[in-house]
C-alpha cells in the first residue's frame, strides 16, 4: 500500500520522502493500516518504490493488494500526481466501505465518481466483471486502464493483439470509432490503440500513438479518424491475413468436404487462390462472429443461393437460423453485422455506383461515417 496514518491520524505518504528521511521516520514514527487500523511496516527496499505491508502476525479482513509489483505501485503515483496536477479532486486507495472494494484511485468530477484501475498483472473475467458491477450498481463509473503490453512498443499502423479482458475496455467515439487507451508506467506515456479493426481472436488492426503524461488531459483524448490513404495500408494487412487464413484452411483442414467453408467455396465456384474481392470484408460488430469474415461471408453466400435471395434481402429471421445452424451466439450485434454486409453489396449494386470498388465502400462503412448517414 502507498499510504498509511502515521499517529496523529494523518495520511503519510512514503514516496513524497527521501529514502534518508523515511529511515529517519521509521524509527521516530508509528504507522497504521487506514482500513483495520492495525500496526503496519514501512518497507525502504534500495530498488522498490516505498511502501506499507501489513505485519505477519496481523490480519486485515479487507486486505489492501499485498506484494504489489514496483510497476504498478510506479503507475499508480505517476497517474495520481497526473490527476492532482491537472487540478482533479482525487484520492489514493480509498476504502469504499459500502462496496468493501478499494480502487487506485477514486476521481470526483462535477458529482461525477470515477473510480480509475491502473492494471498490471492478469485479470479473470469473473474478477473482473466482480468489481465492474460493483462500482456501477452504486453509481461509480469504473475506468480500467492497463499497463500497455510490453511488446507493443512501435507507433504506426499495424496488426495489435489484444487480451479479452482488454477488448471488454474498449472505447468508441462519438463517430462510432473503436479504440483503446493504455498506460505505460515505464516510460509515462499513454498509448492510444486507435481506428481498431477487428480481424480475428485476439487479432486486430490499429493506429498505434504515444502521449506523454505531461501533455495528457482528463477525459482522454478522442482519436481522429484515419484517412482514405491510411485505410488503404489497413486494407493490405486484412487482405494478407485472410489469404494467410484460406492457404492454412485450404492445406490443414481436417474435415475435407464436410468443411463448411471449403464446401461453400466449391459450390460457388470460388478460386480459393483468387477469392472474389466482395467476401473477406470487415464489417461493423464484425466481431461479435468469431469467424475471419472470409469464412462466414462465403458460407452466407452459399446460404443465400440455396434461398435464392441476396445477402441484403434476408430477414431477420433467415440471420438467426443461419447463425444457429453454425453454432454462432444469437446477439443483437452478430444480427447486425450480417445486415451491415448485406448493407454493403446493395450498395455495391446500385446503379449510380456511387463505391466503384469495394475498398472504398469498405472505409465509407466503417471510418467515413458522416459520408453515408
Amino acid at each position: 500500500m502507498l499510504m498509511a496514518y502515521n499517529e496523529q491520524q494523518q495520511i503519510f505518504l512514503p514516496y513524497q520522502y527521501s529514502r534518508e528521511a523515511l529511515q529517519r521516520c521509521r524509527q521516530q514514527m508509528k504507522f497504521y493500516c487506514p482500513q483495520c487500523q492495525q500496526p503496519v511496516q514501512l518497507k525502504i527496499g534500495k530498488y522498490n518504490i516505498p511502501h506499507f505491508a501489513h505485519i505477519a502476525t496481523n490480519s486485515c479482513i479487507q486486505l489492501f493488494a499485498e506484494g504489489e509489483s514496483k510497476l504498478h505501485l510506479q503507475g499508480k503515483i505517476q497517474l495520481f500526481e497526473w490527476l492532482k496536477n491537472l487540478g482533479h479532486t482525487v484520492k489514493l486507495e480509498p476504502f469504499l466501505r459500502k462496496l468493501s472494494q478499494r480502487p487506485d484511485m477514486l476521481l470526483i468530477k462535477e458529482h461525477k465518481q470515477i473510480a480509475i484501475e491502473f492494471q498490471c498483472s492478469t485479470i479473470s473475467h469473473e474478477k473482473w466483471l466482480l468489481r465492474t458491477s460493483g462500482y456501477e450498481k452504486n453509481c461509480i463509473q469504473p475506468l480500467w486502464l492497463f499497463q500497455t503490453p510490453q511488446k507493443q512498443t512501435t507507433q504506426g499502423i499495424q496488426k495489435i493483439s489484444i487480451s479479452p479482458i482488454m477488448q471488454k475496455v474498449i472505447n468508441t467515439t462519438a463517430l462510432g470509432l473503436s479504440y483503446l487507451v493504455t498506460y505505460d508506467a515505464n516510460t509515462s506515456r499513454f498509448i492510444y490503440w486507435a481506428n481498431l479493426l477487428y480481424v480475428h481472436g485476439h487479432t486486430f488492426i490499429g493506429k498505434v500513438q504515444e502521449l506523454t503524461i505531461h501533455k495528457q488531459h482528463f477525459p482522454f483524448y478522442e482519436p481522429k479518424t484515419i484517412t482514405k490513404e491510411e485505410f488503404h495500408f489497413y486494407w493490405q494487412l486484412y487482405k494478407k491475413y485472410c489469404k494467410q487464413f484460406v492457404y492454412q484452411r485450404l492445406f490443414h483442414s481436417k474435415n475435407g468436404v464436410q468443411d463448411a467453408f471449403l464446401r461453400s467455396s466449391y459450390e460457388l465456384g470460388f478460386a480459393l487462390t483468387r477469392m472474389p474481392d466482395y467476401v473477406g470484408v470487415p464489417v461493423k460488430n464484425g466481431e461479435a462472429i468469431p469467424m475471419f469474415s472470409i469464412e462466414w461471408q462465403t458460407i452466407l453466400h452459399y446460404y443465400c443461393r440455396r434461398l435464392q435471395l441476396a445477402p441484403h434481402e434476408l430477414d431477420e429471421r433467415n440471420i438467426r437460423l443461419f447463425l444457429s445452424h453454425h453454432h454462432i451466439e444469437l446477439t443483437i450485434q452478430a444480427v447486425q453485422a450480417i445486415k451491415n454486409y448485406g448493407m454493403m453489396l446493395a450498395k455495391r449494386d446500385e446503379k449510380d455506383n456511387r463505391f466503384p470498388d469495394i475498398y472504398e465502400q469498405v472505409y465509407a462503412h466503417l471510418f467515413a461515417i458522416d459520408t453515408i448517414y
